[in-house]
């Protein structure tokens, strides 16, 4: 079959399509068909064109739809005319079937994406230029505002102030195609002024020629506000959990015994008799530690009892002397024959060592009670060491005892202590040397060593001192006991050389808070060597040394003096040793009296006692100082005259305007040397900045566990347990401090109390002295309401129990389990 169309304006350009096409002639009926008209509609020529123009199309359309094969076409005609009339129509026919179907497919899915676009219930936003160009019904009411009030304007008007840089700056960045989070959570204003939380997830698109902002948004308030209700819940919770976690697990503990009780019930007969031998055994060992306890109680009791017969032996004895002595003076029969001078002298030599037994007993008692306080004074040790030989020579050369000292050369000239409790350590010391050395030498040095370690103070110099002797010695299981309150090596000790037993066991406190240990080496009649350790404080750079010595006072004109005491035979006293010397003294019983009478007449000194009734001698130097008596010059010289001889008693004392201060039994010869330096102008300094400082404080004179021997003792020595109670301490404290910080935040008083107690008692079971005496402070301040404190003594506290903390880890104890 030829396929070729005639030749004419269009039979090239049929051929060559590869689309079927028609030649049509004026009466309609195909005149020719291509090939692909004939593939895919058969024979057609002499018949009707199959894609004819619809009657529905008008006659001058160019281009209609038809149908035909179960095909869709678009049909374009073309004419040619002749003469004037219509010669015949050309129709190329285009298969459109496929792009039809995929434009209705697409109209339809536009459709179902602008439906689910209006029915998300997530918001959608498109933003260009910081205005948005289109949002979702979802977003409309979620603002509360319509699609034209978004789109009006900026849309940061619509956003929470406090979010609307960061959303505006992501916006720029992300059409600036910078890096930008797709993510962010941010907040809107609705129509009514509420907030709404949201989640956006961003991108950027192209849109309308320019680049926007495509942006989904998540309605997350409910979500938030979950977020937040919950995260108030925790924190209740936490506070509810951590007030009963001890509580818990004291509960967790008896419900796993119970478990363990349950499930070893159902065991066999054999895993019964096991844990009956068990519990035996345990049985035996508690048996044994109450057997060891009530051993030790007896012995404590006894060692007590000993202690106290001692104790009456050596109060006894110089107190007979006095009295003795007194008798005989005042005796008529005795008045010619005795030496007066003699009897005076043993009575003062009696009273001394009445007031040093006294002196030891108010020390202990002070140190057990946390209430001693160390001076912080410039001293030399070289010339403490000094002193208290010249103090035991006569005594050493009357044994014919050898007493040498050695200094090292890296022994500081100056330090910054306390040289009085340094010289009573040494001075014990070096008097039991004499005591137990019947013949030989004593041999007293100090030289420096280096405290190495994490916490080791760079300010600090730490001494070494060294008393030994070549005496009786001591058995090697008796050196623990002497060292303990009330115990000497054994009775017949005391019973040949005396003593209260009270030396070494206040030597070993005093080095505890001067911030070293005491040890000794010794063995029966080989002689025995004490050392110690002591830390100090260096001075600093220009700062004046001690005095060498006292300057003799000059002597003293007349004097008026008014003295204040309530004591008939103090004042008697006072009285009977200044009048002799030309000084006239007036007497006031007590502090009021006294103001009386300095407003009548003029006096050059006061002597005023502190405690006396009516009102006291802190209250009337107030009073003078103040102005308040009239025709009186603030500034007369006081003398204070006090039974407390503590250092913070006495800076209290000077602070409250007492030029001078002397503690009773008050010293003749120094009460002359002191009225000469008050008249001459020369006062006592106040308080300087580490005066009154107690035990436990931070500095360079105590270790945290100043009190570990103690503690030891008090566990029989047991170094396991202690480490163990350490172990627990570390464990419990992080949350008791916890408590405590939230109990002063809170300002609870009776919880502050309770935990500040617990916190002391924890402290001392593991010797952590200072820690201890801290929670102390704070309990009592608690307990007196005295709240504008505690923020200084929380502080304290806190830092004492990160020595702690830091001390125990650093020897390598780690906290217990829980």
């Amino acid at each position: 079959m030829n396929t070729n169309l005639d030749d004419g304006p269009f039979g090239r350009l049929g051929d060559a399509l590869p689309c079927p096409a028609f030649l049509v002639g004026p009466d309609g009926l195909v005149r020719q068909a291509n090939g692909p008209a004939l593939e895919l509609f058969g024979e057609t020529r002499g018949a009707p064109c199959p894609l004819e123009r619809p009657a529905t199309v008008g006659t001058d359309a160019p281009q209609w739809d038809g149908e035909g094969r179960g095909r869709r076409f678009r049909v374009s005609e073309s004419r040619w005319e002749e003469s004037g009339r219509v010669a015949g129509r050309f129709l190329c026919a285009v298969d459109v079937t496929d792009l039809d179907q995929a434009r209705r497919l697409s109209a339809r899915r536009e459709g179902q994406f602008a439906a689910i676009v209006a029915e998300a219930q997530e918001g959608v936003a498109i933003a260009v230029n910081g205005r948005l160009a289109y949002v979702n019904p979802f977003l409309e009411r979620l603002t509360g505002h319509d699609a034209a009030t978004l789109c009006a304007g900026p849309f940061a008007a619509f956003l929470h102030e406090d979010d609307r840089a960061e959303v505006l700056d992501r916006h720029r960045r992300r059409l600036a195609g910078q890096p930008a989070p797709s993510g962010h959570t941010f907040r809107i204003v609705t129509r009514d002024g509420g907030v709404r939380w949201v989640r956006a997830a961003s991108t950027r698109i192209a849109w309308e020629g320019g680049a926007a902002s495509l942006n989904l948004l998540s309605d997350i308030t409910a979500e938030r506000q979950a977020e937040l209700a919950l995260a108030d819940l925790v924190r209740d919770q936490e506070a509810v959990i951590a007030s009963r976690t001890a509580s818990l697990r004291e509960a967790n503990q008896t419900l796993e015994r119970e478990i363990e009780e349950r499930e070893a019930a159902g065991r066999s007969l054999q895993a019964a008799n096991e844990r009956l031998s068990r519990e035996i055994a345990e049985h035996e060992r508690t048996a044994r530690k109450l057997t060891e306890a009530r051993k030790k109680a007896t012995e404590a009791s006894r060692a007590k009892s000993v202690f106290l017969a001692n104790m009456s032996h050596e109060i006894r004895t110089p107190l007979n002397i006095i009295l003795g002595m007194a008798d005989m003076a005042l005796r008529p029969d005795s008045r010619d024959r005795m030496d007066n001078v003699r009897a005076l002298e043993m009575i003062r030599e009696a009273g001394t060592s009445l007031r040093g037994l006294l002196g030891d007993l108010l020390d202990l008692s002070r140190v057990e009670a946390g209430r001693l306080t160390l001076e912080s004074i410039v001293f030399s040790p070289a010339h403490v060491l000094t002193a208290v030989l010249d103090g035991h020579a006569v005594l050493a050369e009357r044994q014919g005892l050898v007493l040498a000292a050695a200094v090292g050369p890296d022994v500081p000239e100056t330090l910054v202590g306390d040289p009085g409790r340094l010289g009573q350590i040494l001075g014990n010391l070096v008097g039991n040397a004499l005591k137990f050395t019947p013949k030989g030498r004593i041999d007293v040095s100090v030289r420096r060593v280096e405290e190495g370690g994490k916490n080791a103070d760079p300010a600090a110099v730490t001494l070494l001192f060294s008393v030994k002797d070549t005496g009786i010695g001591i058995a090697p299981e008796k050196t623990k006991a002497i060292f303990q309150t009330f115990r000497q090596a054994d009775e017949a000790t005391s019973r040949q050389f005396g003593g209260s037993g009270l030396g070494l066991a206040i030597c070993r406190r005093l080095v505890g808070l001067l911030g070293g240990r005491i040890r000794v080496k010794s063995r029966p009649g080989n002689g025995s060597e004490f050392t110690f350790t002591v830390r100090f404080r260096q001075a600093e750079a220009g700062t004046p040394g001690p005095k060498s010595g006292e300057p003799a006072p000059p002597p003293l004109p007349p004097l008026d003096i008014l003295l204040a005491e309530d004591s008939d035979l103090a004042a008697e006293m006072l009285v009977a040793f200044l009048t002799p010397r030309g000084h006239r003294v007036t007497r006031a019983i007590n502090g009021l009296e006294a103001l009386g009478t300095l407003a009548m007449r003029r006096f050059d000194l006061v002597f005023m006692d502190i405690r006396m009734p009516v009102m006291d001698g802190l209250e009337a130097i107030g009073a003078i100082r103040r102005g308040q008596v009239p025709g009186l010059a603030p500034d007369l010289p006081i003398l204070a005259l006090t039974a407390h001889g503590e250092t913070r008693d006495r800076d209290r004392i000077l602070a409250a305007g007492a030029t001078a201060y002397l503690a009773k039994p008050v010293d003749l010869d120094r009460l002359l040397g002191t009225m000469a330096r008050v008249m001459a102008g020369q006062g006592e300094a106040g308080p300087g900045p580490d005066a009154g400082r107690r035990p436990g404080e931070a500095g360079a004179g105590e270790a945290f566990d100043c009190g570990r021997d103690e503690a030891l003792e008090n566990l029989g020595g047991d170094v396991e347990l202690y480490d163990r109670l350490a172990a627990i301490f570390l464990r419990d404290t992080p949350v008791d401090r916890q408590r405590l910080r939230e109990a002063l935040e809170g300002a609870d008083l009776e919880a502050t109390v309770r935990l500040a107690h617990g916190l002391k008692g924890n402290a001392g079971v593991i010797g952590a002295t200072p820690a201890a005496i801290r929670a102390r402070d704070l309990e009592r301040a608690a307990r007196e309401g005295r709240m504008e404190a505690f923020a200084a003594l929380a502080l304290a506290l806190e830092a004492e129990l990160d020595r702690v903390q830091a001390g125990l880890a650093a020897r390598g104890i780690a906290p217990a389990a829980p």
